[in-house]
């Protein structure tokens, strides 16, 4: 037996089958018999949409799908199916959002619709909706992306990276700022970060905090202005020293922590130039100059890796009332070594030998008593 299920019924004309395999044979014996049909039978079943709720109707003629809300009762007619739903609307708190794939175009709160009934969409647009908005439907062709989400909140001690997707104007500091595509910026914390459509974030920074005697040394990997409000150029390396917490800006890149040395009355730093340079007391360093740094000139002194190299701590030399050195090589006012200088010091002293500086056979000298 052949058994054939009713779409929908004329009395006047051939009844409209739905045959699924029947051959075109058994389709003929059908339409020719005088079987006798109860009458028309109802053209769809009711929906029952939820307050809230929503649901998408395709009419499977023309292959467009429409939203119908809740709450109502709704009768399919022959040509239409519910093709998604019922679903709750979306409803952010204020302090959520989500972001929707293929967004319907708006004109003001109206969604624009082709000529043939069908929602206008951005396809391959996101579009980030925040809180503080009437529950909304997903029209067909939305895509609700990673569910919803709270804002981002940025703590103290730590920043943002966010990078612009397209040229646009963006307030995250609070100033408008225009940015340009895949432009990268730090916002810093605390703060609240309200996602936009064009913009995504990159990265969350943690703070490098900074205890007293530490800096850290930074190298530029683009053109800005550092924390300071100081013009940096690509490549140049500095040594940030202020205490606390640090978050390095976009375009710098963190080498290390430098650790201060200290110095005291029985122990000098010796330091070497790697290059030519002016260093923090404003005196000219010729590279593969060394030189020292005493309790007189500072207490703690950060080398700085880029331009000077720590060769070790230096200690001073002492004499007793009766002892006696030769130094050779004297260094000048300059620093800078006189050959064949010699300079005889006699006791009671104590002080460093400068790096070009010798003693005479490397010995301290007694001085000869006469007995009476």
């Amino acid at each position: 037996r052949t058994t054939l299920r009713w779409s929908s019924m004329d009395r006047s004309s051939s009844a409209n089958l739905v045959y699924g395999t029947c051959s075109n044979r058994e389709r003929d014996i059908f339409q020719r018999s005088d079987l006798q049909f109860p009458g028309p039978l109802a053209e769809g079943n009711p929906v029952r949409i939820p307050p809230d709720c929503f649901v998408h109707v395709m009419d499977t003629n023309k292959k467009i799908a429409r939203v119908l809300l809740g709450p109502q009762n709704y009768t399919l007619l022959a040509c239409e199916q519910v093709v998604f739903g019922p679903k709750k609307l979306i409803d952010l708190g204020d302090s959520w959002f989500c972001i929707i794939q293929n967004p319907v175009v708006k004109n003001g709160d109206t969604v624009e619709h082709d000529e043939n009934g069908a929602v206008k969409l951005r396809f391959g647009a996101t579009e980030v909706r925040k809180g503080r908005m009437a529950p909304f439907p997903l029209y067909p062709g939305e895509k609700l992306e990673g569910g919803l989400g709270h804002f981002t909140v940025v703590r103290a001690e730590t920043g943002l990276v966010l990078r612009a997707k397209i040229d646009i104007v963006e307030d995250s500091l609070g100033l408008p700022t225009k940015r340009i595509a895949n432009q990268e910026w730090l916002l810093p914390g605390p703060a609240t970060y309200f996602p936009t459509d064009y913009v995504e974030i990159v990265r969350v920074l943690l703070a490098i905090v900074l205890v007293q005697g530490e800096s850290l040394h930074l190298e530029a990997e683009q053109a800005h202005s550092d924390a300071e409000g100081v013009s940096r150029v690509v490549g140049e390396q500095w040594l940030y020293e202020r205490e606390g917490p640090y978050i390095p800006l976009i375009g710098q890149k963190v080498i290390g922590k430098v650790v201060a040395l200290q110095t005291n009355h029985l122990r000098a730093l010796h330091l070497c130039a790697k290059r030519t340079f002016v260093d923090r007391f404003n005196k000219k360093r010729p590279a593969g100059s060394h030189w020292l740094l005493t309790a007189e000139d500072t207490d703690t002194y950060t080398p700085f890796p880029a331009y000077e190299a720590f060769m070790g701590f230096a200690h001073p030399t002492t004499l007793t009332p009766t002892q006696y050195c030769i130094v050779c090589d004297v260094a000048g006012a300059d620093g800078q070594p006189q050959l064949g200088k010699r300079q005889l010091v006699k006791g009671p002293a104590n002080f460093f030998l400068q790096p070009c500086e010798t003693l005479l056979q490397g010995e301290i000298f007694y001085f000869r008593t006469r007995r009476i």
